[in-house]
């Protein structure tokens, strides 16, 4: 009876551990996605006003937000509101996009310095 239930134990084992090495693997394989599209994101044009996106109409400004993913789960951001900000002799136009999926909120700048009006 003994060697019976030890087998069963072993069989168990057997099917358990390449499930467990399998979850551990597709974590470290989302972590790993995460970062890159963090990096990638804090890199891009518009991250921030030093790396400001210059435009020359709002048009522009419209065309490139539409192709613009989230920095942290790369789902579908939606424009939630726009601002303005001047300085250094500059004019620039801030975008806030909240992300459809994981509800981050991100700010697109452009230098709207050069915008025909």
């Amino acid at each position: 009876m003994r060697a019976n239930g030890g087998g069963r134990r072993g069989v168990l084992t057997l099917l358990l551990v390449p499930v467990l090495v399998a979850a551990v693997v597709t974590m470290a394989l989302r972590r790993r996605r995460r970062t890159r599209l963090r990096l990638a994101a804090a890199a891009r044009p518009g991250a921030s006003i030093d790396r400001a996106i210059p435009i020359r109409s709002y048009g522009e400004m419209d065309d490139h937000l539409e192709h613009r993913w989230c920095g942290w789960c790369g789902g579908y951001l939606e424009r939630t509101g726009e601002g303005t900000r001047a300085g250094d002799g500059r004019r620039y136009r801030i975008a806030r996009l909240r992300c459809q999926e994981c509800e981050r909120i991100e700010e697109v700048y452009f230098d709207t310095t050069d915008v025909l009006h």
